[in-house]
């Protein structure tokens, strides 16, 4: 498939497909490789976590819940808007969580996400951005869609493309 998804199937086997992408290539990595810090600073533990709280935002954005808090930020960094913090953030944060932790809280967000995407319907996910955040204090009228490709197969996208070039450069791999 090529493109943005029109339909919620194609959503849906577009975000199962890019998905499986990445865990092929994070299930070629050995525990002591998914600590190891790639070329941008970051251990693919660390993109796995990562990927999973935004996961977790996605699910705290559709069930109109306040995002920072389902992410486990403070409110007032949420507040900032500096996306780059806010990965900091996460980062030093899950830096230290274990590996099999890491991978047992993104399998459980990415299944409880793909439940909850299962069961809205396309036009539930094209209603504005402010329908599922009402207490947002800036209205916003963009489909919630985006922010489901956002945090989805979108998102993976770009860190298959981080942690191939970094893997690229590790020892042992081509």
């Amino acid at each position: 498939m090529t493109g943005e998804p029109g339909t919620k199937p194609e959503l849906l086997a577009l975000i199962n497909e890019r998905w499986g992408v990445l865990r092929d290539l994070l299930g070629q990595l050995d525990a002591a490789q998914l600590q190891q810090p790639l070329g941008d600073g970051w251990t693919p533990k660390q993109h796995v976590a990562h990927l999973a709280a935004w996961e977790q935002s996605l699910l705290g954005l559709l069930r109109k819940e306040r995002r920072p808090a389902t992410m486990g930020l403070p409110a007032q960094l949420w507040e900032s808007h500096d996306t780059d913090a806010i990965n900091a953030f996460i980062a030093e944060r899950d830096g230290s969580i274990p590996v099999a932790e890491v991978a047992r809280k993104s399998e459980q967000t990415h299944a409880a996400l793909l439940d909850l995407l299962d069961s809205l319907t396309i036009d539930e996910l094209n209603l504005p951005y402010s329908a599922y955040q009402p207490f947002d204090p800036t209205p916003n009228a963009n489909p919630v869609i985006g922010w489901v490709h956002g945090n989805t197969w979108d998102h993976y996208n770009e860190h298959i493309g981080w942690l191939e070039q970094g893997l690229a450069g590790q020892p042992g791999k081509d």
